[in-house]
C-alpha cells in the first residue's frame, strides 16, 4: 500500500485531474468527462462556493472578464477545464475545494464516492482506511448509515462495471448483520426463513408505535410562551431557502400552531412539505428544533415530544413517528454542528427568550 499522504476528504480538484489523467490514459472504466464535469458544477454551485470572477464593475476589469467569456464559449472539448461558467459568475475548479454529503445531491454524490474510490485504487492506498475515514467524514460515524450507502452503490449494474474488483472490498467492509438485513430488505418476494436474530423484535416496534399512539393530543410543556415559541420557529417563513423562497409559507406555518404547542390527535392532512434542497438542507431545520429544545425544554424527556409535534405537520419528520431507528438517527444527527453554509443567525430568533 501506498505510504505517500493523500486528501481522504472528496476533494473536487483532484478527482477532476484523476478523470483528465483517465481520459488521457484511455481507460476504458473512466467516467464520461463531460458528465462529470456538470456534476462537478451542480456541487460547486450547491455549496455555494464563491466566483474568483463576477462581471466588471469598472471599464479596466472589461477585458480580463471578456477574456473568460471567450474561453467558456470553446465550450467541452476532451478534457474538463479548470473553470466554468454560471449566470455570469466564473468557478474555479483548480483550487481546493470539499464535497460534503449534506450539500450534495444524492446522485452526484455517489458518483463523487465511486470516483474517489478509483482514485484511491490508483494511488495502492488502503481502501478500508479510505472507508474508516468516510464513515465519520460524511457519515456521523453511524456504520449503519454508510453500509446501507454502500450497499446501494454496488447494486448497481453500472457501478459495479466502473468499480470492477472493488465491489467484494465493498461488500467485505459492510458487516455481516446489515449485508443480511439490506440483503432480504432489496427482495421483494416472500423469503421462506428469517434469521430472527437479524431483524427487531415486532414487539419493540408494536411498543414504538403505542408509545407514538400515546402521544396523541398530548399538551406539551415549555420554559416558553405560544407567542416566544411562534416567534422563534418564524424563521421557518422569514428565512430564505431555494429560489428566494422561505422553508414554509406564513399561511402553512400557521397551520403548525392554529391549536398551540399540542401534539394533535390526527396528523394535518396533507402534510406540509418544507422548501429544502442540498443548498439548504434539512438539517437546517432539525438544527433548529433542537436548539429549541436545549433552550426550552422542561426535562431530557421533551425532545422526542418536540419532534414528533412537528412530525404530525412535516413530511419530512414523517418517518419518525412509525420507526424507532429513523427517530434514533434523527436525534444524534441532531447535535452535530452545522456547516458554514448555514446562514440562519440564531440568536436573533433566541433573543429576549428566558
Amino acid at each position: 500500500m501506498s505510504t505517500l499522504p493523500i486528501d481522504l476528504h472528496l476533494e473536487l480538484s483532484s478527482l477532476r485531474n484523476f478523470v483528465n489523467d483517465q481520459i488521457n490514459a484511455g481507460n476504458p472504466y473512466a467516467l464520461d468527462g463531460k458528465d462529470f464535469y456538470e456534476v462537478l458544477k451542480r456541487v460547486v454551485i450547491d455549496a455555494e462556493v464563491k466566483p474568483f470572477l463576477t462581471p466588471p464593475k469598472n471599464e479596466s476589469d472589461k477585458n480580463y472578464y471578456e477574456k473568460y467569456q471567450r474561453l467558456s464559449r470553446e465550450g467541452f472539448y476532451k478534457l474538463i477545464p479548470d473553470f466554468f461558467e454560471h449566470e455570469g459568475e466564473f468557478y474555479d475548479l483548480d483550487r481546493v475545494q470539499y464535497a460534503h454529503k449534506d450539500f450534495t445531491r444524492d446522485e452526484d454524490f455517489e458518483k463523487i464516492f465511486i470516483i474517489k474510490l478509483l482514485e484511491i485504487k490508483s494511488n495502492g492506498y488502503s481502501i478500508e482506511k479510505f472507508l474508516s475515514f468516510q464513515q465519520f467524514d460524511n457519515f456521523y460515524g453511524q456504520k449503519e448509515s454508510m453500509d446501507s450507502f454502500l450497499y446501494q452503490l454496488i447494486e448497481k449494474d453500472g457501478n459495479c462495471h466502473l468499480l470492477q474488483d472493488l465491489c467484494q472490498v465493498l461488500k467485505d467492509w459492510i458487516s455481516h448483520q446489515s449485508l443480511e438485513l439490506l440483503s432480504l430488505s432489496s427482495v421483494e418476494t416472500q423469503i421462506p426463513e428469517v434469521d430472527n436474530s437479524l431483524i427487531e423484535p415486532v414487539d419493540s416496534q408494536e411498543i414504538w408505535v403505542k408509545e407514538i399512539e400515546g402521544l396523541k393530543g398530548k399538551q406539551l410543556k415549555s420554559k416558553w410562551g405560544l407567542e416566544q415559541i411562534k416567534d422563534y420557529f418564524s424563521f421557518l417563513y422569514k428565512e430564505k431557502s431555494e429560489n428566494g423562497e422561505p422553508y414554509l409559507t406564513e399561511e402553512n406555518f400557521d397551520k403548525i400552531f392554529i391549536n398551540g404547542f399540542k401534539i394533535p390527535e390526527n396528523d394535518l392532512q396533507p402534510l406540509l412539505k418544507l422548501n429544502c434542497t442540498p443548498k439548504f438542507p434539512l438539517k437546517n431545520i432539525t438544527y433548529g428544533i433542537y436548539r429549541f429544545y436545549k433552550e426550552a425544554s422542561l426535562s431530557n424527556y421533551d425532545k422526542k415530544e418536540y419532534f414528533m409535534f412537528f412530525a404530525s405537520f412535516l413530511e419530512d419528520y414523517s418517518n419518525i413517528k412509525i420507526s424507532s431507528a429513523a427517530y434514533s438517527i434523527l436525534s444524534k444527527n441532531a447535535t452535530k454542528p452545522l456547516s458554514a453554509i448555514n446562514k440562519i443567525e440564531w440568536n436573533k430568533y433566541l433573543s429576549n427568550k428566558s
